[in-house]
């Protein structure tokens, strides 16, 4: 990740820290279940890569309890919303390192077990981030992710391409953030990993309008740019006024994909 790129995204996201626990709530379920895909065994040296503010961590600590946990992020203020909900759980030595994936100011060859849950699609040089996570390894150690998977959010995405003037830079996110299962193993088996298994899970859910951009604005305002305030607000403004159109008897309803991978760092 270019320091450039790394700073915009670390800044969108300390900018809404506050507000990220509430507006993807839906991500507590997903960390979850990537916790209880993890094979059985003892992970005393654990790192949270894309740390945000701690829930896998917390599915972590409720499953394995390991003796040394490290929070990973480019993020400030996701740093310190994840020491605020983590950071004092007894009998377990926890620590906090600011950096992007491709730059942790971590040992490699220090950890029995590296997640990430819900950051692996903003890192723009995916193979070399998955190399990055494989180096922090031990052998044997086990290598979890959960990110977005490819053709969610597709209404959306209508929305927006029928939404004019275009805006090429939010249509395109899409694009450069959701992954589908061969784009992951050919990722991690150029990593170096043994593939344990990866897989998609597909969610339809029903919001409002109101909360599905609040949850856009928490998760993806760095993707603004230069834009102004005044550009962003009308063309907005017109987004919303789409979606709603859009909605039916259920309110905004949307689809949701989320792709999630284990592998292992041979022996």
């Amino acid at each position: 990740m270019s320091s450039d790129q790394s700073s915009i995204v670390a800044e969108g996201f300390t900018d809404t820290a506050s507000d990220y626990d509430d507006a993807v709530r839906f991500n507590i379920g997903g960390a979850q279940r990537l916790i209880i895909s993890i094979p059985a065994g003892q992970y005393d040296d654990v790192i949270d890569i894309g740390c945000g503010t701690g829930w896998a961590t917390q599915a972590l600590v409720d499953r394995f309890h390991p003796a040394r946990i490290t929070g990973v992020d480019p993020s400030e203020g996701m740093l310190e919303q994840f020491q605020m909900k983590v950071g004092s759980i007894e009998g377990i030595d926890i620590t906090l390192a600011q950096g992007d994936v491709e730059h942790m100011p971590v040992t490699d060859g220090t950890f029995d077990l590296a997640i990430c849950s819900m950051a692996y699609h903003w890192f723009p040089n995916k193979w070399d981030a998955a190399k990055a996570m494989a180096r922090v390894l031990k052998p044997g150690g086990v290598l979890a992710i959960l990110c977005s998977g490819r053709g969610g959010e597709q209404i959306y995405r209508d929305i927006l391409a029928n939404t004019e003037p275009m805006n090429y830079t939010w249509l395109g996110a899409f694009d450069a953030v959701q992954r589908d299962i061969p784009e992951m193993e050919d990722y991690l088996l150029q990593a170096g990993l043994d593939v344990n298994d990866i897989w998609m899970e597909r969610r339809v859910r029903h919001t409002t309008v109101e909360a599905y951009m609040e949850r856009m604005r928490v998760v993806a305002g760095h993707l603004i740019g230069d834009q102004s305030e005044g550009d962003v607000a009308e063309y907005m403004a017109r987004v919303e006024k789409n979606m709603h159109e859009a909605c039916g008897p259920r309110g905004w309803t949307y689809d949701f994909t989320k792709l999630y991978a284990i592998a292992r760092k041979p022996s």
